[in-house]
């Protein structure tokens, strides 16, 4: 009775493994026969879709077009220009503000003591006894007198004992002593005076901005550089390459990047009375874009930067993504420079009413190409500048929207073919 139904139940078994196992075949060939049916639909769809997939922007192709790559081309709007040689030649710099058209590297001559500066005066007699002397309680005497410092007043005067009141504003120091001599000859006893400037506030200039701590600095005998007063107003507070420099004189005003101030002697002038000196921050950068190491906005490391040295600050191009003879620059230049070194190339010479040529009127769209496959681009861009409000593009190669079809394809088909690989395991083991 016992190994009856010990027979029972193994036949039962049985049957319930050989109904598991036909059921997985089943699930099997179905998971196999729908991979069949959707895989061709869907591979072909996400071919035809390679334009809605996600992209770092224009191709290399969409810049160039389908004419000779060497060439320079007017397209849509743009100048493409293929750089080599000959374009680095006209390469031209960035105009170059100069303060040298405000001011002078020669010490300016003294304008003498001015309204509202504060003067200190020392007089002198040649004895004892006179009006200056004075005995103290040792019996010595003192035959000079330190006046209280005064502010010459509105009407350019200051006064002095005995002598009344003494016009200084607009006269040197050495000027004043011999007036004040002149005025005490006949009162004290062979009278010397020594005058000077304890607080030059006629001679303050201004020093102001965003960047730096605002202040009057009064200039000194000795003159004062425009560096001298930035370093006495306590230094700018960003970066140099990110601070630009104001000087306004008599109603002109030039600008110039602080890193340029500090890189050329020759602009450090000196300043005069009523200057205003303004920092303000005011990077020069240029944009990166498209296939590189990072897409950012990065300031221009000095007044004149590589096209080599921007994309070493990017991080290069992206080994994965980038197409090397798709590297851009993106830039606005004038219209009638580049009319007339590409007429004949590029351009066409029309009649001056024609809309054509108004269009190329003021600055225009240049983008200049790179191929930096070949060891020539590698030269150039070495040679060739970036400008501040540039853009840096590097197009992504063509095989990138191919794997990016295939990428989605395999996480498309991942998840079927696991599910056959889990059915064709469970067969294995009902086996």
């Amino acid at each position: 009775m016992e190994k009856h139904s010990m027979m029972a139940t193994k036949m039962a078994r049985r049957r319930i493994f050989e109904t598991a196992k036909k059921s997985t075949v089943m699930a099997e060939g179905r998971a196999v026969s729908r991979a069949r049916l959707i895989l061709p639909v869907l591979v072909a769809g996400l071919l035809s879709g390679c334009a809605m997939l996600p992209a770092a922007g224009p191709t290399a192709g969409a810049f160039v077009g389908d004419v000779d790559e060497t060439a320079v081309q007017w397209r849509n709007g743009y100048l493409l220009v293929p750089v080599n040689n000959n374009v680095l030649a006209y390469q031209h710099e960035e105009p170059r503000p100069s303060f040298r058209g405000l001011a002078s590297l020669s010490l300016p001559a003294d304008t003498g003591i001015g309204v509202g500066d504060v003067v200190q005066v020392t007089l002198f007699e040649a004895g004892v006894g006179g009006l200056f002397s004075s005995l103290n309680a040792g019996g010595q005497g003192s035959s000079s007198v330190a006046l209280p410092p005064q502010q010459v007043a509105r009407d350019g005067s200051i006064t002095i004992p005995y002598a009344g009141r003494i016009r200084v504003a607009g006269s040197t120091t050495a000027t004043v002593e011999k007036r004040v001599v002149a005025a005490l000859k006949d009162r004290a006893i062979e009278p010397q005076a020594v005058v000077s400037v304890a607080e030059g506030n006629s001679t303050a200039v201004t020093v102001t901005g965003d960047a730096i701590g605002g202040m009057s600095v009064p200039i000194p005998t000795s003159g004062l550089k425009i560096l001298q007063l930035i370093a006495r107003a306590g230094g700018p507070k960003t970066s140099i390459f990110e601070t630009a420099v104001s000087l306004t004189r008599g109603g002109r005003t030039v600008q110039m990047p602080f890193s340029e101030l500090v890189n050329d002697p020759n602009e450090d002038v000196y300043v005069r009375p009523g200057d205003v000196v303004l920092l303000t921050r005011q990077p020069r950068t240029y944009v990166a874009l498209g296939a590189t190491g990072r897409s950012a906005q990065l300031p221009l490391q000095g007044y004149e930067m590589s096209l080599a040295e921007a994309l070493a600050q990017v991080g290069g191009l992206n080994p994965n993504l980038a197409n090397p003879m798709g590297v851009f620059v993106l830039r606005r230049e004038p219209g009638s420079e580049m009319l007339a070194r590409y007429e004949g190339q590029a351009f066409q010479r029309v009649t001056p009413g024609d809309p054509a040529a108004a269009s190329l009127s003021g600055d225009i769209p240049v983008i200049y190409r790179f191929n930096m496959r070949e060891p020539s681009g590698l030269l150039y861009a070495q040679d060739f500048k970036i400008h501040s409000g540039d853009m840096l593009y590097v197009a992504t190669a063509p095989f990138v929207p191919v794997k990016q079809v295939f990428d989605a394809f395999r996480g498309v088909v991942s998840p079927v073919l696991s599910t056959a690989n889990t059915a064709a395991t469970v067969s294995e083991k009902l086996d």
